[in-house]
């Protein structure tokens, strides 16, 4: 069952949701569901990416301190 919610939003963005949800062909509250049910949950989009961590082999440990002096 749908919940009503009324929220406030900086005029820029509420241009944006009405131009997007008019060229979607879609009403401004499905765009905005569709929008917050793309956002990751925070905690499991960590743990899935801490699951990489370490996995290319070869680089210097400093990889992520020291990236903009490596790829020059």
């Amino acid at each position: 069952m749908p919940v009503r919610k009324q929220i406030m939003v900086p005029a820029a963005v509420d241009k944006k949701i009405r131009r997007l949800a008019r060229k979607r062909g879609i009403s401004q509250s499905a765009l905005i569901v569709e929008a917050v049910e793309a956002l990751p949950e925070s905690s499991g989009q960590i743990d899935h990416l801490l699951t990489f961590v370490g996995v290319i082999k070869g680089t210097p440990s400093t990889l992520s301190e020291a990236v903009d002096d490596i790829y020059r």
